[in-house]
């Protein structure tokens, strides 16, 4: 994966980003790499695979 620093978007991007980190997976608080991610994936229709690894990633967090 290739990784950026910055992106530059409009207030209200931001702020949606900010809004779906939380609500996106309500049980997960996503950073916005990982929300941007989502929603590329969603898109293309990969999402259910990747909420099983969202969760074994939380579940590897909560065991550290």
């Amino acid at each position: 994966m290739k990784r950026f620093r910055s992106i530059s978007v409009s207030e209200d991007t931001f702020n949606a980003v900010n809004n779906l980190a939380e609500t996106l997976f309500p049980k997960v608080r996503l950073s916005k790499a990982q929300v941007v991610e989502n929603l590329v994936k969603s898109s293309r229709g990969d999402i259910n695979n990747h909420q099983e690894n969202i969760h074994d990633e939380e579940t590897t967090t909560k065991a550290s």
